[in-house]
């Protein structure tokens, strides 16, 4: 009996489409690992199973796009590509408040921005408070709603993905140089904040995790790592401004 890795291969090879079957049993592991790791990581209201079938799509959609040249290893990468944005995809679309809680974070984003330009710094969190005409406590509580309304806790994962197998050259090398900038701009954050993300996203640890770590609560851990996003994308928005290309979105 043929090993269905080589028989698939055999069949793409062909030009010709595997069985249903076939595909489940090839790459089921990789789209039920990527929806493993998204879904521990949201509210129990969003099932395995339905992250997994959005999963699929994306799947599919690879599939659909592969090419005779792709070999196995480059069309793995891009298949992990398509599958994390369709669920991600799903997951937006999920999102009752995702009009308003966007709107408040480009708001967050752009105070952050303006701050910096004006203080030469990066703003305490205080100071962004009050330029939001929030209290501390407010400030807290508007970032946790961002967090739990949306799904910016993929979307940095998402920015460090490499470019679809497909693209052109200058889309490669453009992707190339915005993973870079975040990449710089993560190390202009404070370290506790570094250490959150690098235990989020590199260590898989979840904010109970993160907040025993550093002997904070859950909700705090899920704060700081909102905060941190935000002061992320401030920086690519201020680089964007100073290079006049705010045409194009900046946002993670």
């Amino acid at each position: 009996m043929n090993h269905p890795q080589a028989s698939t291969q055999l069949a793409l090879a062909k030009g010709n489409t595997p069985a249903p079957a076939e595909i489940a049993e090839r790459y089921m592991p990789l789209v039920r690992r990527i929806g493993m790791r998204a879904v521990r990581k949201l509210p129990p209201s969003i099932t395995v199973d339905d992250v997994i079938s959005a999963g699929w799509v994306g799947l599919l959609e690879a599939l659909d796009r592969r090419t005779p040249e792709m070999n196995e290893e480059q069309f793995e990468a891009y298949a992990s590509h398509r599958v994390r944005g369709a669920i991600l995809d799903y997951l937006r679309s999920l999102d009752p408040m995702g009009r308003k809680m966007r709107s408040a974070s480009r708001r967050i984003v752009q105070v952050m921005s303006d701050l910096t330009a004006g203080l030469g710094r990066a703003p305490e969190t205080e100071e962004v408070a009050r330029a939001l005409g929030l209290s501390l406590d407010d400030y807290h509580s508007l970032l946790s709603d961002i967090s739990d309304a949306g799904s910016a806790r993929l979307e940095l994962s998402e920015v460090a993905e490499p470019a679809s197998a497909d693209a052109s050259p200058e889309a490669q090398v453009g992707r190339r140089a915005e993973v870079g900038s975040v990449a710089e701009a993560v190390e202009q954050l404070p370290e506790r904040l570094q250490l959150i993300l690098g235990l989020y996203y590199q260590e898989d640890c979840s904010f109970r995790e993160i907040g025993e770590v550093l002997d904070i609560s859950e909700s705090r851990a899920c704060q700081l790592h909102i905060e941190a996003i935000h002061r992320i994308r401030a920086t690519l928005h201020g680089r964007a401004y100073r290079r006049g290309s705010l045409g194009k979105s900046v946002y993670l």
